[in-house]
């Protein structure tokens, strides 16, 4: 209800906006510097929707705040290929083209999270992920261990402040509004796994995930070129920005007007 609801108040207030603008190419257009999350999904239905919008240029950012589709619980075959099928009637920023809703591939949370990371700022700075990464690795076999099952809401910043161990424990325990554990137990996790061969570990295998980065942010971007095309638009995307500065460098780019010739930003 409540992307619904953005929905309807961004397209209402760019109407209103362009009612009385008039670019050299006949109408308005449409620039998203960084669109977060469902943003860009927002103003892409917005492009659509709005004739006084001819043109969009739309730079997409932190996918790990995308409302995805819901998922049912029918499946078109049975046994090891069935597929699950999407929910008609949910209110979604991916998959938003008709493709990527007839044969849906959906990301966890972490997976999203992956693709808002910076492998090109990672690879030039040549340096380990922070501490609190192994933190974090040994806290989630806390969980599993002293309660059984992991907890839906997430430790957030706070404890990713944390100076060491221990307090990054006392302050995630709090955040999850779990019981405390003792002293004694943290610390033995801490020993547990303090011996270097794990962290190393940890951060290769780190470094590996970040590999996919690109491979999950290109079939966000695709799912929206794919919506353009759906609505007989022709899109592009262009490497605008130094994917060492900013990281989200792809921007979308796409027309109503065929006889306005658009910007070139670059490869």
């Amino acid at each position: 209800k409540q992307w619904y609801q953005r929905r309807v108040a961004i397209t209402a207030g760019v109407s209103s906006l362009s009612e009385g603008f008039i670019s050299p190419c006949g109408g308005t257009m449409l620039v998203g510097l960084h669109a977060c999350g469902d943003l860009t999904s927002l103003l892409l239905q917005t492009f659509i929707k709005c004739p006084q919008l001819k043109s969009i240029v739309a730079v997409g950012c932190c996918y790990h705040l995308i409302t995805q589709k819901e998922r049912t619980q029918s499946y078109m075959t049975d046994g090891p290929h069935k597929k699950q099928l999407c929910d008609p009637n949910s209110i979604h920023a991916y998959p938003i083209s008709k493709y990527l809703q007839q044969y849906p591939l959906y990301f966890t949370r972490n997976a999203l999270n992956l693709a808002s990371q910076a492998p090109e700022r990672m690879s030039t700075s040549r340096s380990l992920p922070a501490k609190n990464l192994f933190y974090r690795a040994v806290f989630h076999v806390l969980l599993q261990d002293e309660f059984g099952s992991l907890p839906a809401r997430n430790v957030g910043h706070s404890a990713s402040a944390a100076p060491d161990f221990f307090r990054y424990c006392k302050t995630a325990l709090k955040k999850l509004k779990l019981c405390d554990v003792s002293d004694p137990v943290i610390q033995s996790y801490y020993e547990r796994f303090n011996d270097g061969t794990v962290e190393r570990q940890l951060y290769a295998f780190h470094q590996l995930r970040i590999l996919l980065t690109r491979v999950i942010e290109s079939l966000i971007l695709i799912d929206r070129m794919l919506f353009l095309h759906d609505n007989e638009i022709e899109p592009s995307i262009l490497g605008l920005f130094d994917p060492v500065v900013s990281p989200r460098c792809y921007v979308l780019v796409a027309e109503k007007l065929r006889h306005c010739t658009m910007p070139t930003f670059g490869k």
